[in-house]
C-alpha cells in the first residue's frame, strides 16, 4: 500500500515539475511576444494540470485510507516532504504566472498606445485631405 502510495507521489510531482516547466516557458514565450506559443503552451499548462489535480486527489485518498500502524516515521517524512514540494512549487508557479502577466500587460499597454496613435494619424490624414480638396 505505501509502495503504490509513494509511487503516486514521485508520478504526481513528476507531472508537477513539468507544469513548472510549461509556466516557465509561456513566461519566455510572453517575454519574447510570441503569442501563439503562449496560447498553445498554455493550453498544454491546462492539460498538465489537470493529469496534476487528478494524480494529487488519487495520492489524497490512498493517504486517507492510510492504516496508522502501516505507517513507519520515514514514511511520514516523505509525505511531509511532499507537502512542503507542493508548497514550493506553487508558490513558484504563482509568482512565474505574475511575471507573465505583468510581460503581458505591458505589451498590452504598448499595442493600445501604438492603435491609438494610427487612429490619430488617421484622423489626421483624413482631415489634411478634405482640407486639400476644397
Amino acid at each position: 500500500m505505501i509502495s503504490k502510495l509513494f509511487d503516486g507521489i514521485q508520478n504526481h510531482l513528476s507531472m508537477l515539475d513539468l507544469a513548472v516547466t510549461s509556466s516557465e516557458k509561456i513566461k519566455i514565450y510572453a517575454a519574447n511576444e510570441d503569442l501563439e506559443r503562449v496560447v498553445s503552451e498554455t493550453e498544454n499548462r491546462e492539460r498538465l494540470i489537470n493529469v496534476v489535480t487528478k494524480l494529487q486527489r488519487a495520492v489524497e485518498e490512498q493517504i486517507n485510507i492510510l492504516n496508522p500502524e502501516d505507517v513507519s516515521q520515514d514514511d511520514i517524512l516523505i509525505l511531509k516532504a511532499w507537502f512542503q514540494d507542493l508548497s514550493v512549487c506553487s508558490e513558484k508557479m504563482i509568482a512565474i504566472d505574475k511575471e507573465t502577466v505583468e510581460l503581458l500587460s505591458q505589451q498590452k499597454g504598448q499595442t493600445t498606445k501604438e492603435i491609438a496613435l494610427i487612429f490619430k494619424n488617421k484622423e489626421m490624414f483624413k482631415g489634411y485631405n478634405q482640407g486639400t480638396s476644397k
